[in-house]
């Protein structure tokens, strides 16, 4: 499944904003396309942030935003073509449902093979993203 990308978009450099996503719903419920924004806060984001896959290397990080979503920045340097993705795990603190196996690339070297939240992998995920996690996991 291939996600959106940044053909249309340009390069970005690390740290530059990529965009910005509001909240469209907020539920207490967990939903296949809801993302953890809170403890018990799952929320749909708008277009492109709603379509963008998990990798366990990713080229975009999250910060919370004032729209009750996340603003994605670039981790990495994302050049024209590129798609764009980011980790699950830094904002889902339990396993994902349906993401039992990852699926995030046969190629990367980093990847966790399965996806079971932010209780298991947060030393990973805080050594690789830094800051760039929900605010509620911080």
């Amino acid at each position: 499944e291939t996600g959106i990308n940044a053909e249309y978009m340009g390069d970005f450099k690390v740290g530059d904003l990529v965009f910005t996503s509001r909240a469209l719903h907020v539920s207490v419920a967990r939903h296949a396309h809801s993302v953890q924004t809170g403890e018990n806060a799952h929320t749909y984001m708008d277009l492109p942030a709603r379509f963008i896959n998990h990798h366990c290397d990713a080229n975009t990080g999250i910060l919370d935003n004032e729209q009750g979503a996340y603003d994605f920045y670039a981790i990495k340097p994302i050049t024209k073509g590129d798609e764009f993705n980011w980790d699950y795990e830094c904002a889902e603190y339990l396993p994902l449902t349906g993401f039992s196996e990852c699926g995030c690339g046969a190629g990367a070297s980093v990847c966790r093979g399965k996806l079971m939240g932010f209780q298991e992998s947060q030393a990973t995920i805080r050594e690789r993203y830094g800051d760039y996690i929900a605010k509620y996991l911080k």
